[in-house]
């Protein structure tokens, strides 16, 4: 049996409700302002226009409200429709007609719970996915870091620093929160190329020749392609074209001079504009199979001498207001 919640400050009103239509729905009760238990309520009835709006608002959005009035008022009843009823009443009304659109409320307000149900359901679902996905392109990208032992923790160190280094533009308002948080997302995939890079050259520890350098630049491309294919697959997934725009362009230089397209300036995305400084920045202080990594000082020297060169102007003076924070 439905209960219905009956807000009146006359509950003698409600004695018709009470003694013709208890088979099938019982009536409860309250005043307005009550503190109310609304766990097990399936309708909520007032019968004066201000009660409606006592009712909290995460009640009026859950459950359906009618309206009793004391006539058949048109204007009363443009009014509480407007403040959310789903039905309108008016005394004397007849008691067969009353209980099928009661029914028809109740099996509405059901379907709307199914359908609210179903859609959060399919959200969590959606989340879910969209975790997991983005999981399953950072794992990609950890397994080509583990093929060299001295690159452990790359891209989890650069994702974490271009977050750093990307709030200082947060705080200016050139990016906003979510690009940031895009960007990071993209992060650690920008490596993701050398996963077409053979073992004899990325884990060489000696000098490269010249056709071996050629090769290894190759790497930003193939990322760029290999990101392309799964942008096809999962169009949705927004970070990926910052993970794009990072894997193809973040040895370009500022000055021009860098590969694979030779792009200067501010044709290079901003995003790789970012990942450039970090990414020298991890490499320079962490250990390489070829060499030790350098003091930290030893780096923020080598890369603001890369000013306007290798480093946006720009870039840098952020990147000198965090540096302190970096390890």
């Amino acid at each position: 049996m439905e209960n219905i919640q009956l807000i009146s400050t006359k509950p003698e009103k409600w004695e018709y409700f009470k003694k013709n239509l208890s088979v099938s729905y019982e009536f409860i009760n309250s005043k307005p302002g009550e503190a109310v238990d609304f766990s097990e309520i399936a309708i909520i009835a007032v019968d004066e226009i201000e009660n409606i709006g006592k009712i909290p608002d995460a009640e009026k959005k859950r459950l359906p409200i009618v309206f009793f009035g004391n006539s058949d008022d048109f204007s009363t009843e443009i009014k509480v429709r407007k403040l959310g009823a789903v039905d309108f009443f008016y005394t004397p009304f007849d008691k067969e007609l009353l209980m099928l659109r009661f029914k028809h409320i109740s099996k509405m307000s059901d379907l709307s719970k199914f359908k609210t149900d179903n859609l959060r359901w399919m959200h969590t679902v959606k989340r879910e996915m969209v975790n997991f996905q983005e999981g399953m392109a950072e794992v990609i990208a950890q397994t080509v870091e583990s093929r060299d032992e001295y690159t452990g923790g790359h891209v989890i160190r650069t994702a974490t620093f271009i977050g750093l280094l990307g709030e200082e533009f947060v705080e200016k308002e050139v990016l906003t929160k979510e690009q940031l948080n895009l960007i990071v997302r993209a992060a650690p995939l920008h490596d993701i190329g050398k996963i077409g890079i053979r073992d004899s050259i990325l884990l060489k520890p000696g000098q490269l020749t010249e056709s071996e350098r050629i090769e290894m630049m190759q790497h930003t491309e193939k990322g760029a392609n290999l990101i392309r294919k799964i942008q096809k697959r999962f169009a949705s997934h927004i970070y990926l074209q910052y993970a794009y725009d990072i894997a193809l362009n973040h040895h370009e230089r500022f000055d021009g001079k860098g590969y694979p397209n030779g792009k200067k300036g501010k044709d290079i995305p901003f995003c790789a504009r970012l990942m450039s400084v970090v990414d020298v920045y991890d490499a320079l202080v962490s250990d390489r199979v070829y060499r030790k990594g350098i003091p930290k000082e030893k780096a923020f020297e080598i890369i603001f001498g890369g000013s306007g060169t290798q480093f946006d102007p720009t870039v840098l003076k952020a990147f000198d207001n965090c540096k302190d924070y970096l390890i």
